[in-house]
C-alpha cells in the first residue's frame, strides 16, 4: 500500500515540475527537479520493500536511479552557472552512462541472458550510437567537443533500451518486461529530444521542454515500477 501511496505523490510532484520546467532555470526549480528524481528514486525503494524477492535487482535498480538523480541535479547546474558548462555538462553525463550499466546489469542478471545474445545487444548499441553520431547534420544538432562522451552515452543509453527488448521477447511478452521496455524506450525518447535542446536550434521552447522531462519522469518511474513485477 505504501508503494502505491509514494508513487502517486510522486507522479503529482513531477508532473507539476514537468509544467515549472518552462519557466527555465532556477534554483527553485533545481530544488524542485531535486525532489522529482527523489521521487521516482523513493519509488524504486518502496517497490523493493514490497516486493523484497526482487532484492538483487531492485537493488540494482535503486543505484541507477541514484546515479540518474545525481545526473538531474549536475544538468541542472549547467544552465545556472554557465561559466562551468561544460564541466556539469560532461560530469552528468558520465553520471547517468554509469546508472544505464546498472539498469543493463539488473536486466542481465534477471533475465540471465547468454553472454553471446547480451554481445549482439552491446553489437546493436554501438551501430545505434553510430547512426546517431552520423545522422547529427541531418538532425540540425552539433555535438562539437562533446561528439566522443555523447557517443559513449548513446552506446549504454542504447545498450538498456535494446536489452529491454530482449528481455521481452526472450520471456515471450511478460508484462514486467513490457512495463520495462516501455519505461527504458521513454527514457531513450526522451534524450533524443533532449540532444536537441543542448544541442540544437530553436529546440528549447517550452513545448519541447515539457515533452523532454514528461517522457523522462515517466521512463524512470515506470523503471523503477518494474520491481514490483520482477
Amino acid at each position: 500500500m505504501s508503494y502505491y501511496i509514494v508513487l502517486s505523490l510522486g507522479l503529482i510532484v513531477s508532473f507539476v515540475f514537468c509544467l515549472r520546467r518552462a519557466r527555465g532555470f532556477s534554483v527553485s526549480n533545481l530544488i524542485f527537479k531535486s525532489v522529482s528524481s527523489l521521487c521516482y528514486l523513493l519509488t524504486a525503494v518502496f517497490a523493493l520493500i514490497e516486493n523484497s524477492d526482487a532484492y538483487i535487482y531492485g537493488s540494482l535498480i535503486i543505484f541507477g536511479g541514484a546515479l540518474g538523480l545525481c545526473g538531474d541535479f549536475v544538468l541542472d547546474l549547467k544552465g545556472l552557472y554557465k561559466e562551468h558548462e561544460s564541466i556539469y555538462l560532461r560530469t552528468g553525463f558520465i553520471f547517468f552512462l554509469i546508472g544505464h550499466l546498472f539498469y543493463s546489469g539488473a536486466i542481465i542478471y534477471n533475465t540471465q541472458i547468454r553472454w553471446w545474445q547480451a554481445l549482439i545487444c552491446f553489437g546493436v548499441a554501438v551501430i545505434f550510437a553510430v547512426l546517431n553520431n552520423a545522422s547529427a547534420k541531418i538532425m540540425k544538432v552539433h555535438f562539437g567537443a562533446y561528439r566522443r562522451i555523447v557517443f559513449l552515452y548513446v552506446v549504454f543509453l542504447a545498450l538498456t533500451m535494446i536489452l529491454s527488448i530482449a528481455a521481452v521477447i526472450l520471456s515471450q511478452f511478460e508484462k514486467r518486461y513490457i512495463i520495462l521496455a516501455i519505461g527504458a524506450i521513454l527514457f531513450t525518447l526522451s534524450d533524443a529530444i533532449l540532444s536537441g535542446t543542448f544541442f540544437g536550434r530553436n529546440k528549447d521552447g517550452k513545448g519541447y521542454l515539457f515533452i523532454n522531462h514528461f517522457f523522462y519522469y515517466a521512463g524512470q518511474y515506470l523503471i523503477a515500477a518494474s520491481i514490483m513485477f520482477m
